[in-house]
């Protein structure tokens, strides 16, 4: 039975931008054409995001069939540096560069660190696995250009929000995407997806009334998936393989939300990633529903989650 939440319960620095969904017609990506809720979602992190930070150095660079966008704050180059591994949120099938800016700014003026965000390729053009191999090739590319711009491939944080949220995750410690000579020692997971093949109940929770809910969800997965199967990869649904009694992975900042479908299965994954021996700081806001960063312009909490993530990595990378 599907619940509509009442405003009340929305953390009152989101309210007035899920008022404004609302007021709209509670429309999202699933009720446009694939175009349209691309370009939906680039005017509305323009509208909502941050304010751009300036960076020293942003260059753009391409490799192979996508690119990477370099973000590197530091005033000299004269030793090496931790580097942020960043994949930007849109259930793999929207997003890019632009709609995640200002965030890879903020997080790159936070830390004083290079953020290299992923331009990967989106489903449905490009089918699972394109986009998550694209991620590993950028980890690949961070190694070699280490030495040439003073970064340190033994130091790498993954960070991503929501699809790229899990693209962290499985950066962060899955075999198929470790890149040799690299060491990635901590992972920022930013209300991730992390279980598509089965839906917790956090998806009967928060059926409509914002702008991510579980049919949203079913239909980013449908676009990234060219088989169906391939919902129980390892890749796409790392907490269908994480379990108990495994290794421990390197230190996790995991943020969940209650007004999020995902925030359930972020919740657990963090529980069991803990039990297997993981340093995890579990941040849990109750209240707050999917997409503070790309409107942390006027969610306040948006920006003070980014200095949380600041902090974590700081003390981990």
């Amino acid at each position: 039975m599907s619940n509509f939440i009442p405003l009340e319960q929305v953390a009152e620095d989101q309210r007035g931008v899920v008022a404004a969904f609302r007021e709209a017609g509670c429309k999202s990506f699933e009720d446009f054409p694939i175009e349209v809720s691309r370009e939906n979602y680039e005017r509305s992190s323009a509208a909502n995001g941050l304010e751009r930070d300036e960076v020293a150095l942003v260059e753009d660079v391409k490799i192979d069939e996508f690119q990477v966008r370099v973000y590197d704050p530091r005033a000299e180059r004269d030793a090496s540096s931790p580097v942020l591994v960043f994949a930007h949120g849109g259930g793999w099938v929207t997003g890019s560069l632009e709609t995640h800016d200002p965030v890879c700014r903020r997080l790159a003026t936070l830390t004083g660190m290079p953020v290299v965000a992923i331009d990967y390729r989106l489903g449905p053009e490009f089918p699972f696995p394109a986009g998550h191999m694209d991620c590993r090739r950028a980890v690949e590319w961070v190694r070699d250009e280490a030495a040439s711009r003073a970064w340190n491939p033994k130091r790498i944080v993954t960070i991503g929000d929501s699809a790229g949220g899990g693209l962290a995750t499985v950066l962060a410690y899955q075999p198929q995407m470790q890149v040799e000579g690299t060491e990635v020692t901590a992972q920022v997971l930013l209300y991730p997806v992390l279980d598509i093949a089965e839906e917790s109940v956090g998806y009967e929770r928060i059926a409509e009334g914002f702008p991510l809910t579980a049919k949203t969800m079913r239909w980013f997965a449908e676009h990234l998936l060219a088989d169906n199967a391939d919902a129980r990869d390892e890749r796409v649904s790392p907490a269908q393989h994480v379990k108990v009694g495994d290794a421990p992975q390197p230190p996790a900042l995991v943020l969940a939300l209650g007004l999020d479908p995902l925030g359930v299965e972020a919740v657990e994954y963090a529980r069991v990633i803990a039990l297997n021996g993981t340093h995890v700081e579990l941040l849990h806001l109750p209240n707050h529903a999917h997409g503070l960063f790309t409107s942390a312009g006027k969610i306040a909490m948006g920006a003070k989650m980014l200095e949380r993530s600041a902090a974590f990595i700081a003390e981990h990378a």
